[in-house]
């Protein structure tokens, strides 16, 4: 009796590991995948950096960083700029030449020029040459956070 006791208490040990293994294993396969699914989704932009770009692939990423915010539930304000969060929330600051001699400059947020409209920046300045020369990153996930694109002078 007490031999049989001992088995089924074991038997239950080797289930208990082994269930263990399995939820640890599960986790971190879940874990790699959303890993893998950041830098894919932060090679879409840090492909930009340092390059020279025109206003059209401005346009794009403006576009996909909206997207993005959109599919995140990613909170605006009463002005209608997005929130910052602590993992998914992706801002974009575009900094525009207003007096090339002096060296004058304006920094506008993604929904300032989203607002404007995205097909009169695109009208006026899908040839106009920028670069992406920042992009920071959310702290606890290791996804793009915010890209800064500087117009470029003549």
């Amino acid at each position: 009796m007490g031999e049989e006791r001992l088995k089924k208490s074991v038997t239950l040990l080797v289930v208990l590991l082994l269930i263990i293994i399995v939820v640890i294993a599960t986790g971190l396969s879940i874990s790699n995948k959303q890993q893998l699914a950041n830098k894919r989704a932060n090679k879409e932009y840090e492909q930009y950096l340092e390059q020279d770009i025109y206003g059209t692939e401005v346009v794009s990423i403006i576009n996909k960083a909206i997207d993005n915010n959109q599919k995140n539930h990613i909170a605006t304000d009463n002005q209608g700029n997005y929130i910052p969060d602590e993992e998914n929330s992706l801002l974009v600051e575009v900094v525009m030449i207003t007096n090339e001699e002096k060296h004058e400059t304006t920094t506008y947020k993604m929904e300032a020029i989203n607002k404007v409209g995205i097909a009169d920046f695109m009208a006026n300045f899908n040839t106009t040459t920028f670069k992406v020369t920042q992009i920071q990153y959310h702290p606890k996930t290791k996804k793009v956070s915010n890209i800064t694109i500087e117009q470029q002078g003549s």
